[in-house]
């Protein structure tokens, strides 16, 4: 299925002037993205899409024989993939159910911060601009949630987050590592440690000094 652009007219569209105006802004990723996701899903798999935007990505999945729910709060956005679909003129109900080539697609209009996940293994949070990702990991975690497709945390490109590999920031080894709060560092209590695998590597940690209190006795970081 082809999409239209979606791309917003900048020269007309106002600047954002806050963090939750940007947060509300929404426009496709490149297709590397969307590859990236899609090469690590699984038949069967079931996957929040959250910010869904124009159903792009969500459509894909589905197709690709996940079931998938996509949840986006703004309406105009939402209306613009449904009417590729050949849903149209408007979203009339909170939640939609669709068949998608070998999956299925639930299409949700609702505001994520307070609409209940359902049970999930994998989600989706493109957002670069996020203010809730801590928030967000914590419930998706709660609904057994193992990773997260997202670019909150390193603001480019899109990273697999995985929540059921945690360590304590205490017991991390040289090199970066990347909060579930959404902060990122470079770990060198010894630079003679650090090698070319240390700067491969990213350590999945919970408990940094920018979500707890700073230990003393905790690896430098950045």
């Amino acid at each position: 299925m082809s999409w239209s652009s979606g791309a917003r007219d900048e020269s007309r569209a106002p600047v954002p002037q806050s963090a939750a105006e940007w947060e509300s802004c929404w426009a496709p990723h490149d297709e590397a993205t969307y590859t990236y996701v899609l090469a690590r899903l699984a038949p069967g798999e079931r996957v929040l899409d959250i910010g869904a935007g124009d159903l792009r990505l969500a459509v894909r999945m589905a197709e690709r024989g996940c079931e998938v729910t996509a949840i986006e709060r703004e309406r105009t956005v939402l209306e613009r993939g449904l009417r590729q679909l050949g849903i149209a003129p408007a979203v009339r109900r909170a939640e939609i159910a669709l068949r998608i080539g070998a999956g299925h697609l639930t299409v949700v209009l609702a505001d994520a911060s307070t609409w209940p996940f359902p049970p999930v293994e994998s989600a989706v949070l493109l957002m670069r601009h996020c203010t809730r990702f801590r928030e967000y990991v914590s419930r998706l975690r709660a609904v057994g949630c193992r990773r997260v497709f997202t670019n909150v945390r390193w603001r480019c490109g899109v990273e697999e987050m995985r929540l059921d590999r945690l360590r304590p920031f205490g017991a991390i080894e040289t090199g970066w590592w990347a909060c579930t709060c959404g902060a990122v560092g470079f770990a060198a209590a010894d630079p003679a440690l650090v090698d070319a695998e240390a700067l491969a590597r990213v350590q999945e940690v919970e408990g940094c000094p920018r979500c707890s209190p700073r230990d003393e006795r905790s690896p430098a970081w950045a």
